[in-house]
């Protein structure tokens, strides 16, 4: 009996957390505080899923594609950036 409620109110704060954040990112941006570059790189992976769901069309699927996808990108960035300062390029 309480485990609905539970679920219910856990997920109407983590809406309401991504809703806050999303606020102050907006703010943010228009105060000048934050460069509209550094808060776009999150929406990489929205994207990613998105492109993902629209080739697999299952949210299960796109949600595995986006994962390794972002993964294999980690990976990549983290190799240039060690490359990068290794040799000072």
């Amino acid at each position: 009996m309480y485990v609905p409620i539970a679920i219910g109110l856990m997920l109407a704060l983590v809406v309401i957390g991504v809703a806050a954040m999303i606020g102050f990112g907006i703010k943010n941006i228009v105060q000048g505080k934050q460069d509209i570059t550094k808060i776009l790189v999150y929406l990489v992976p929205a994207v990613i899923f998105g492109i993902s769901y629209l080739i697999s069309g299952a949210v299960t699927d796109a949600a595995m594609l986006t994962m390794l996808i972002t993964m294999g990108i980690l990976a990549v960035m983290l190799v240039i950036t060690g490359l990068r300062t290794t040799f000072k390029f």
